[in-house]
């Protein structure tokens, strides 16, 4: 009896045990998903057209749910996404695999095509490739964009031709986007994750439809990206609600360094400090994110203060590898 009882208090210990490993098993599954779930914003390249040692070309990220979504491609900015590896709401750092980091880089959104949002389009078109991915990326831009497209893929032939005519294993689906050049505003891409739509914006002598700023909806995040774009009162009603204002900025102090006719230019471009206070006071964003900052010879931290002298809600500089939530 005694041997009976020690056996049944040792299957109900074990049991419990178990139960109880289970619980916890549980906790850390539903602790991984909380940290894996949501959307952020990685500010993979923030510079402008000159040189900054600091800063790759224009590319942000926006990261749902482990699905990757591409807006514009700069130079240089890839080597950030480095810094990305392993963290839990990222997909997996394997190489050959469409699950991997690689293998997710395939969704890719242009504002326009000035050169330092467009230079890294050949490292978007081929180095994930090279890493595994087999499923075709798809671009979306202007009018302009599968001529971009078709001729970085035509600069790359022999690298292309080596890789999949020699010993390397490869495919043949990878590099090849499909292209969709966005000729309205409104939706331009919809899953299950996320809605954006694009909306057009005054830059420079670009003509109409050749410049736009992008709107993206998410589960639980408004995020605003306002591309290259000088102040215009249109823009305020795609900028409403915005959890996260990512705006273009214009140091105005440095801009009135220049001469009369690159500061024509620059008000015909681009957004001064002092106007963009003025479009966050009117939204009012629950961040404003200073992006594609122009200095013109002013330090980083004048020139926010610019902006926060006469606006006062969460305003950020952004800077490469940044992780905004």
């Amino acid at each position: 009896m005694k041997i009976r009882n020690l056996l049944l208090s040792m299957m109900l210990t074990t049991g419990l045990t178990a139960v109880h490993a289970d619980s916890k098993t549980v906790q850390l599954k539903t602790a991984a998903a909380t940290q894996s779930a949501g959307t952020r914003v990685v500010m993979l390249g923030t510079g402008h057209p000159g040189f900054d040692s600091k800063r790759a070309g224009q590319a942000i990220l926006i990261v749902v749910d482990k699905q990757l979504y591409l807006f514009d491609s700069g130079p240089g900015y890839m080597k950030n996404f480095n810094s990305l590896s392993n963290l839990p709401w990222m997909p997996k750092d394997t190489l050959f695999s469409n699950d991997s980091l690689y293998g997710s880089i395939n969704k890719l959104f242009l504002t326009h095509l000035d050169s330092d949002h467009t230079l890294g389009m050949d490292e978007f078109l081929l180095r994930p490739w090279v890493q595994g991915r087999s499923t075709q990326p798809v671009v979306y831009g202007p009018k302009g964009t599968k001529s971009l497209v078709d001729e970085s893929l035509k600069s790359f032939k022999s690298d292309i031709d080596h890789r999949t005519l020699g010993s390397q294993p490869s495919n043949n689906t990878g590099y090849k986007a499909i292209v969709h050049e966005i000729d309205h505003e409104g939706v331009v891409y919809k899953d299950d994750k996320v809605t954006v739509s694009a909306f057009k914006v005054p830059h420079g002598s670009w003509p109409d439809g050749m410049a736009y700023g992008y709107r993206i909806q998410t589960p639980d995040k408004v995020i605003v990206l306002s591309g290259d774009t000088r102040y215009e009162e249109r823009n305020f009603q795609f900028y409403k609600d915005a959890d996260i204002l990512v705006h273009e900025v214009l140091s105005d102090a440095g801009n009135q360094k220049l001469s009369p006719d690159w500061q024509k230019y620059m008000l015909e471009a681009h957004t001064t400090t002092k106007q963009l206070a003025k479009i966050a006071n009117v939204i009012k964003p629950k961040k404003l994110v200073l992006n594609h900052a122009i200095f013109f010879g002013q330090p980083e931290q004048a020139l926010v203060k610019e902006v926060t002298d006469d606006y006062k809600g969460t305003v950020i500089l952004a800077e490469d590898n940044m992780i905004i939530e």
